[in-house]
């Protein structure tokens, strides 16, 4: 026993990492006789899906083509699946595209190197000449002879880059926001299995679970949150509340007002941060986020969804990306429902200014898989994502992990995933003031301050309004002249692209592709000399005014 302790003590550390390196030889060595051999094809896909089902959902997928392809051609692939966490995703993507080692199929985004639209075109393989065709594993179905792209719900609009006028990923699902509510305690402090039926219902029921709380001694909460839940209800209350002011200055009629339109409408005196629907807004945030677990702002989004977990919060505010996790994680414990946001249009102040909420009906296809140029079988790459997003295939992938399908005639049987179906009514666009960078970070500095009620709305109109007045003018100019740099930058890059593709197309398609190219830069240049002309016009009216007062 005395000889077995003085080996622990001495041989220990190295034992495990003997082990640990024997494991990683064996498990090199066994993935290299696997996927490498002369007679295999073998393509690699990753992505930073670590939610409940996925990836056995995807690795059925990857099993089947493997079985198909090998039947349909005699020849052996395989597909490696390489899932990745969130925080290492970016390094892992940025290091491997860079130093040619990154995989050949990558869920697009996190990275640098998969958005900028410049890294973009120079990795990752366009698809237009594909998606424009019938999906070849839809040949005897409804969606037969359509072409690939609009067999997606959204007609993968969401996939076509604007700036580099080509469609880059292919997308697997759909997402929605949405609360989820332990159904066992909220009758049980509430009496009731019915959602809420307004906002005022919402937040009586908020008030009731906090009294039951401190009548009954028990910890309770009504809302589990953390920074990245109070986002979702930021995003989904702050805009209706702003869609008359986006309706105000929105100045080339779509629906929204970017940082030009907002500035040029501020110095015009149209809006400010004292107006009533930024100052009501803050308030409508303010009463849901008092109903959030004392420390929120601290806590990280795993915390409050244990917290959930736990019995020890009513509701929660989350994706339906995880709704497949929260069910199998509490499904032994209590049963979950699921409701939509209740808007404040009932609320005597705050329905003043809200009418009714976002659209969903722009959701775009989320899971984005793009193609790596650097692909050693790119046609492979495409006839596996092209078999993933058959009806069938992707009503089946979806269905396993409780998410919403993105291919068209895709029936939604699931009761639980009915509550998450884009609703198709309601107001589209935005309200953009982050005119410079001092504004953006004082603006998403004092959201939580706010939100948590260590300020009051008037203080923050203060604060943002002596930022806003202070370093507008540059941010103005700084705005404009990063709007030049990225067309410059992205002609580039679309020149180079339009060169290939006019070189391979007759004259007819010549001629259409240069008068294109002529109409955005002239849009491009008018755009930039409109706002410039409209700050400096103004600038000039408003000396003429203090002259003449003078």
């Amino acid at each position: 026993m005395k000889n077995f302790k003085t080996f622990l003590s001495k041989y220990l550390g190295f034992s495990i990492l003997g082990i640990a390196m024997l494991y990683a030889v064996i498990s090199v060595v066994y993935h290299g006789a696997t996927y490498e051999k002369s007679d295999v094809k073998s393509i690699r896909i990753c992505h930073w899906q670590l939610e409940a089902g996925f990836r056995e959902s995807l690795q059925v997928l990857i099993d089947d083509f493997e079985k198909e392809h090998e039947a349909r051609t005699g020849e052996k692939v395989r597909v490696l699946q390489a899932p990745i966490s969130e925080r290492a995703y970016q390094q892992y993507i940025n290091t491997g595209l860079i130093g040619d080692m990154a995989p050949d199929i990558i869920e697009k985004g996190m990275a640098k190197t998969a958005k900028d639209p410049s890294y973009v075109a120079r990795f990752f393989r366009p698809l237009g000449d594909v998606v424009t065709k019938p999906n070849p594993f839809n040949k005897g179905t409804a969606l037969e002879g359509i072409p690939w792209k609009d067999t997606f719900l959204d007609g993968m609009q969401s996939a076509y880059d604007e700036n580099l006028l080509d469609y880059y990923f292919i997308p697997f699902s759909m997402f929605t926001v949405r609360i989820y509510y332990n159904k066992e305690l909220y009758k049980k402090v509430l009496g009731r299995t019915d959602p809420p039926k307004s906002y005022l219902d919402f937040i009586e029921i908020c008030k009731k679970i906090k009294r039951y709380q401190d009548e009954n001694g028990k910890f309770i909460i009504p809302i589990a949150a953390s920074k990245a839940q109070g986002s979702y209800f930021d995003s989904k209350y702050k805009y209706p509340f702003l869609r008359g002011l986006a309706q105000k200055c929105d100045m080339n009629f779509d629906a929204s007002a970017n940082v030009f339109e907002s500035f040029l409408n501020y110095k015009e005196k149209k809006w400010g941060f004292y107006s009533p629907e930024l100052l009501e807004s803050a308030r409508c945030l303010m009463d849901i986020a008092s109903s959030f677990q004392d420390g929120w702002l601290a806590a990280q989004r795993d915390d409050a969804l244990f917290m959930f977990a736990q019995n020890r919060a009513v509701m929660i505010a989350s994706g339906s990306w995880d709704a497949q996790s929260i069910i199998d994680q509490t499904k032994a414990i209590f049963t979950v429902g699921i409701f939509d946001f209740p808007m404040p249009t009932d609320a005597p102040v705050y329905g003043k200014y809200v009418k009714g909420g976002s659209s969903e009906a722009s959701n775009g296809g989320g899971i984005p898989w793009a193609i790596n140029k650097k692909a050693k079988y790119p046609d492979l790459c495409i006839e596996f994502l092209q078999y993933c997003t058959t009806k069938a295939n992707n009503e089946r992938f979806n269905s396993r992990i409780t998410w919403l399908p993105v291919v068209r005639g895709v029936k939604i049987t699931d009761e639980r995933l009915k509550a998450f179906k884009p609703k198709l009514q309601g107001y589209t666009g935005s309200f953009a003031y982050d005119i410079s960078t001092a504004v953006s970070l004082l603006d998403k500095g004092n959201r939580w301050t706010l939100y948590s009620g260590q300020m009051t709305p008037e203080q923050n109109a203060a604060d943002m309004q002596e930022m806003y007045d202070r370093t507008g003018d540059e941010g103005y100019y700084k705005q404009l002249d990063l709007l030049y740099r990225r067309v410059r930058n992205t002609e580039r890059v679309v020149a180079s692209k339009l060169a290939l593709r006019i070189s391979q197309n007759d004259k007819e398609q010549k001629e259409l592709t240069s008068k294109l190219v002529k109409i955005d830069q002239a849009l491009q240049i008018v755009a930039h000399g409109y706002y410039s002309y409209q700050y400096r016009y103004n600038i000039a009216e408003g000396k003429n005014k203090s002259s003449e007062a003078k």
